[in-house]
Order: C-alpha cells, then sequence, then structure tokens
C-alpha cells in the first residue's frame, strides 16, 4: 500500500513540475498538496486508489486535475468554482486547497468514474507549432495538401489553416480568425508561403465533438484553469469549429492509415500528422503506424508525394517538444504549441 501511494504521489509531483514549468502556479500548488494528502493516505488516496498499475503515460494527474475542474464548469461545486480563474475565481492556491479537498471527499465516487475515462485534450495552440512544418510541405512540393490527423481528438487542429499567426516577423492566416496566436513565436517560420488545403481527415478512438455541450465541456475541463489565454483559444477554435464541420472517425490509427495510404493521392501533397499522441500507442501499434507510412511513402510520387509531420517529446531536452517532418527536425515548442523556435537551416539537421 504504501509503495503504491509512492508512484501516485511521484506522478502527481511530476505533474505538478510541468504545470509550474508551463505557467501553472495554481495546479502546481494544488497537485503538491494532491500529493502530501496522498501519500497520508487522505481523501485524494481514495480517490486515485488502483491507478497505480496504469503507465506513466496514462497521464492521471491530468484526468484527476480535468475531472475536478470538469465539476467545477458544470457547477457542481460552486465553493471551489469561486476560487478557479475559469469561472471568476481569485486563483490564490492556499485559499483554493481546503475547497479542492471538500471537493474530493464530497464527489469522490464522480470523480472515481471521470477517472475512468481517457485523458482527451486538443491543445488548440499546437497549430503554431505545426504551422512551418505544413507550410514547409506546399513550398517544397508547390502542392494542395491533403491532411491526416491521428489521435485527432475533436479535430480543431484539423482546422489550423482557418487561423491566425502572427510573429515580429511576418503573419499568416485569416485576418479574420477568432483563433489568433500573438505570442507564440520566438524564432517564426518563414510565413511568405501559401498553403491551400483540399481534404482533410482525421482519427481518434474517443472522438469528442467540439459543437455538442458535452464535447466543449470535456475539452474545457481539460484546460488549467488558471490559464486564461489557453482557454480563450480553445473557445475560438470551438466556434471555427461550428463553421467548419468535421468528423473525426472513431477508428484505430493504424487502421485509419493503412486505409487512406492504400493507393496514392494524385495532385496532392498528403501529410500524415499528429501531436503528442505517441505515448499512448503501444509498440505493437507504433510498428504498425510505422509500416502504413513507410508503405505509402515508397508508393509515393513527385506528383503524390506523402510527409509525416509531429510534435512530440524530444530526446534533446524534456522541456522542449521537436517539431519533425519525416526524419528532419524543423523546430522545436514547449508541450502547449508555445516558444515556438525554428530552425534557420532545418536541412542541416
Amino acid at each position: 500500500m504504501p509503495e503504491a501511494r509512492d508512484v501516485l504521489a511521484r506522478r502527481l509531483r511530476r505533474q505538478a513540475a510541468w504545470c509550474s514549468e508551463l505557467g501553472s502556479p495554481l495546479y502546481a500548488s494544488l497537485l503538491e498538496s494532491a500529493a502530501d494528502d496522498l501519500q497520508l493516505g487522505g481523501p485524494v488516496w481514495e480517490v486515485l486508489e488502483g491507478f497505480d498499475d496504469e503507465p506513466g503515460t496514462a497521464a492521471l494527474a491530468l484526468r484527476f486535475m480535468g475531472a475536478v475542474h470538469r465539476l467545477v464548469l458544470d457547477e457542481t461545486l460552486p465553493e471551489l468554482a469561486r476560487h478557479y480563474p475559469s469561472t471568476g475565481g481569485e486563483g490564490d492556491a492556499s485559499a483554493t486547497w481546503p475547497a479542492f479537498k471538500r471537493a474530493v471527499v464530497d464527489q469522490r465516487a464522480k470523480l472515481r468514474d471521470l477517472l475512468g475515462a481517457g485523458c482527451q485534450t486538443n491543445e488548440v495552440g499546437r497549430s503554431a507549432a505545426l504551422l512551418g512544418g505544413f507550410l514547409e510541405v506546399a513550398h517544397r512540393t508547390h502542392l494542395p495538401l491533403r491532411i491526416l490527423e491521428i489521435g485527432a481528438s475533436a479535430g480543431l487542429n484539423l482546422r489550423w489553416d482557418r487561423y491566425r499567426y502572427e510573429s515580429s516577423e511576418g503573419a499568416w492566416g485569416d485576418e479574420t480568425s477568432e483563433v489568433r496566436f500573438v505570442h507564440s513565436f520566438e524564432i517564426p517560420p518563414a510565413m511568405n508561403r501559401s498553403a491551400a488545403v483540399v481534404e482533410r481527415k482525421g482519427c481518434d478512438l474517443q472522438p469528442v465533438d467540439p459543437t455538442s455541450v458535452e464535447g466543449a465541456l470535456t475539452l474545457r475541463s481539460f484546460i488549467w484553469a488558471d490559464q486564461l489565454g489557453r482557454l480563450a483559444l480553445l473557445d475560438g477554435a470551438i466556434r471555427v469549429a461550428s463553421d467548419l464541420p468535421i468528423e473525426v472517425e472513431p477508428l484505430d490509427a493504424a487502421d485509419f492509415l493503412q486505409r487512406e495510404l492504400a493507393t496514392r493521392a494524385e495532385g496532392v501533397a498528403t501529410v500524415v500528422y499528429h501531436s503528442v499522441f505517441m505515448q499512448y500507442v503501444d509498440e505493437a501499434g507504433r510498428k504498425r503506424l510505422e509500416a502504413a507510412v513507410a508503405g505509402a511513402r515508397q508508393r509515393a510520387s513527385p506528383h503524390a508525394p506523402v510527409y509525416h509531420l509531429r510534435l512530440e517529446p524530444g530526446a534533446r531536452t524534456e522541456a522542449r517538444f521537436e517539431v519533425r517532418l519525416d526524419d528532419q527536425l524543423l523546430g522545436t515548442s514547449l508541450a502547449h504549441g508555445t516558444g515556438v523556435r525554428w530552425l534557420e537551416d532545418p536541412s542541416r539537421q
């Protein structure tokens, strides 16, 4: 029992460190307090007991905080809502923890039920990190784009071309978009390039409909409650989704790619892409994905090229995520797509 508590406490503290690194002092503090409570066998342990046999990549800490936030957003927890910035609260961690702990006690059954679902986020900020990759493919091929996103969740990043990206060195995208990235780039990619998306499809094992009340609540619950900028971007992306309907298929990623890549798509550049997705795929699934992409690239031609674009944790530093096009490093960003640093000459990597 003490060993299980230690395992879970380490996971909460690890996420607390990430929250601190990524600008969420409220969640960092709450997770540290939750870890302390868990190790003492308090109410947090009563909610999380039995989840220690999950792999660390299952993102239990994010699911836990998302479950609590969901009950704040749906007005189940009015006392805690008075402290959460996402519902107008002051966000003072020391004042929030007692209300958070009471919520864990009072809503134990609901929280355990919500924890049974996977971590279903759709961080629209990652479009800013992926943008340069799409523009690079369009620039190299001079072809319109066919984009296939695996692990697409609600498909918000399938609509990346409907957003506005602004940097000190230029801008790209819809000037009237409700989704505007104005602080995402430290070193931006070249934005004096055109790109046209002519086909877009996505898959996910548990897709979310962002235009439904339930889907929007799920997506909002996973935004950290003191990061109102991320919440505003998400709300804007949900409105864009209403104007551009896309059905994300409830399908395994490898099955999806095997079907979509079985024949060449002439006259378009096909881009298979994903962001912070591979941690949820087992080894067998990864091999099937790699085989599907490799087979498609072998069948490709100059008039029907296939590229693999991804934003995933990098090997160089834990804090930076890498944007890669096939095996080529194009740039890096932080986990939510901020702090984008594009390489001046990616061809050298």
